[in-house]
């Protein structure tokens, strides 16, 4: 079980999210948008962040660029996700630190296997 920060500004997007991983056994923060993540990372010391790359005020990459440059919270493993699928997007997220990166709407049994994987490798290292 693993504390996980879900970040994202459509309300039913995090209540997706935070059930599918609830159901996997994870303790699940919610944030509505990026000018709360960094704070909430400082705080409540998630092992995991699945942040939206579209929303009001601070954009995902601009989260995540945060995060990444701040010694207290560059570790914590970020997984960006988006209806941008485009390649430059995620390779943008890749360039600014981001470990995975997830489209919407995803395949059933997709969230739970790449945020295993998250975890699984930044627990590895």
């Amino acid at each position: 079980m693993a504390r996980i920060l879900v970040v994202d500004d459509n309300a039913d997007v995090r209540l997706a999210l935070a059930t599918i991983l609830e159901d996997a056994g994870h303790d699940v923060l919610e944030a509505e948008d990026g000018e709360a993540v960094f704070d909430l990372v400082i705080s409540e010391n998630p092992e995991l962040v699945l942040l939206d790359v579209m929303m009001p005020r601070v954009s995902g990459f601009d989260a995540l660029a945060t995060l990444k440059a701040d010694t207290r919270t560059s570790q914590v493993p970020v997984i960006m996700v988006t209806a941008k699928g485009r390649p430059e997007d995620m390779a943008m997220a890749r360039s600014l630190g981001a470990v995975e990166y997830i489209t919407k709407p995803w395949a059933e049994g997709d969230v739970e296997l790449r945020v295993d994987w998250a975890l699984a490798t930044t627990q590895a290292s």
